[in-house]
């Protein structure tokens, strides 16, 4: 015992001035203390607490309402103090305060309740942990999260379409969707012309989007397609590469754009700026999303060419790459389905050459298929672009007019008849004209059999002329 005392004034020698040594203590934590009344003032805080919430010193917080000036919800403080009422105390509780400037600062505290030598309750003491860069980084990582998930779900619907101006305006929808973008624009590569076009745009006026054609090296999206490489600008203001003034299409001081290209080949250029209407700027993690949506969008791209490459070859005729049969019948079902839905009339040319195997044995059959080819350059070069040629089958044609009743469907046979009639061919040719119109009461078959008699009128009527089957 006599060795404990001994030892217990060494300390107490040594550290004689106790308070001094709690103060330094309390100091020179990392964690914020402080201390208020009843009524919320501050009377006492440290340093730590002081730089926590971005000020200089105490006294800018000292005498303040803790409740009424830091408190960023009121309620919380609320919601605070009755938890310590419950339970006498609060164990890593989270809150959020306004610091300096109105900077937000997330906290995490352990708090009592100071007392009196009564018990009564004459303030609140308690350490606070700074959390604020521990939750923007969990947010950063819940939406990033987010975006992979949206990125899987991207990928599975982008693989599954077909159609190429579908796909390029679901790309662009996705893309500023998933990137929180207020504009996109998807550039397909012309290589005719050497030139990129939009395909598909969100954001643009339809001026820009129909107007804008772009050579590679010009302008950002340019150098990016000729480079094949990817930019990230943050604030085009301080951008070296950049300058603002040849930039005049980007109203925003944040960009993005990347290269489509596909087995190193060149399909085109994404953009996308003005993230959070301007207020925010993409970063490196936005680039890698844009490359992952890019890169399956360029697989896509290229399989929507592909099927429809395919789907041309399937209902075009190789000869004269007019429309073929298949391709008449089920365009003759559409109007048919139209017809029922909103009455639209339409009508049918059924088109026979007169005399074609004499012209075959007379110059052969490889000039037979060039005169089969110039027919069907007269037939397209005349009608409307909704109007479809298709060759029906050797010489015969028919041509499907939509929206045109049989007064009308005679006039454009009479057309076609002389521009025929007029062309010159090794030798003068004519054709003969069935026309027809569609009545409720046909079904496909009987609507095809009318305008074949219609033909066979016109043939057996002495040929070069048009017959309309009433």
């Amino acid at each position: 015992m006599t060795g404990y005392i001994a030892k217990d004034k060494q300390i107490n020698l040594l550290f004689a001035d106790s308070e001094k040594m709690y103060r330094n203590l309390i100091e020179s934590v990392r964690n914020g203390i402080y201390m208020a009344d009843v009524n919320d003032i501050l009377f006492f805080v440290n340093q730590s607490f002081v730089e926590i919430l971005g000020y200089q010193n105490k006294e800018e917080l000292l005498g303040r309402n803790i409740a009424q000036a830091l408190y960023r919800h009121p309620q919380e403080r609320e919601e605070f103090l009755r938890h310590m009422q419950k339970h006498g105390f609060v164990r890593d509780y989270e809150f959020e305060m306004i610091g300096c400037n109105g900077r937000i600062v997330t906290l995490l505290a352990t708090s009592n309740f100071i007392r009196n030598e009564q018990g009564q309750v004459i303030g609140v003491e308690g350490i606070v942990h700074d959390i604020t860069e521990k939750k923007v980084l969990e947010a950063e990582l819940q939406n990033e999260k987010v975006k992979l998930e949206e990125i899987l779900g991207f990928d599975e619907r982008v693989s599954s379409i077909r159609n190429l101006d579908r796909l390029v305006d679901f790309v662009v929808e996705k893309a500023t969707a998933i990137l929180r973008a207020d504009k996109c624009s998807l550039m397909l590569f012309d290589d005719t012309v050497g030139e990129l076009c939009i395909k598909s745009a969100k954001g643009l006026s339809e001026e820009v989007v129909t107007q804008t054609r772009i050579k590679l090296g010009d302008s950002i999206a340019g150098w990016v397609a000729k480079e094949g490489l990817e930019v990230l600008v943050k604030n085009i203001e301080q951008d070296k590469r950049f300058v603002r003034a040849n930039c005049p299409s980007y109203q925003g001081r944040s960009f993005m754009s990347s290269p489509i290209r596909f087995n190193d080949r060149l399909i085109g250029v994404v953009n996308i700026s003005e993230k959070g209407a301007g207020a925010e700027q993409f970063n490196e993690m936005d680039l890698k999303v844009l490359g992952a949506i890019v890169r399956q969008a360029a697989i896509a791209i290229e399989n929507a060419k592909l099927y429809r490459e395919l789907e041309y070859l399937s209902v075009t005729d190789p000869l004269t790459n007019l429309w073929n049969y298949r391709c008449f019948i089920n365009s003759v079902d559409e109007e048919i389905q139209r017809f029922k839905r909103f009455a639209n009339t339409f009508s049918l040319l059924m088109i026979d050459v007169d005399n074609f195997k004499g012209y075959n044995d007379s110059y052969g059959h490889l000039e037979g298929d060039i005169f089969l080819r110039d027919l069907g350059k007269i037939f397209t070069g005349h009608l409307r672009v909704i109007d479809k040629v298709c060759r029906y089958g050797g010489d015969e044609f028919v041509v499907l007019l939509p929206s045109c009743n049989i007064d009308q469907a005679k006039i454009v046979a009479e057309k076609l008849r002389q521009l025929v009639e007029q062309y010159s061919f090794k030798e003068k040719m004519t054709v003969s004209i069935g026309v027809v119109e569609f009545r409720k009461t046909l079904s496909r078959f009987e609507f095809i059999m009318r305008v074949d008699r219609a033909l066979y009128e016109a043939k057996n009527k002495g040929r070069n002329r048009v017959y309309v089957h009433i």
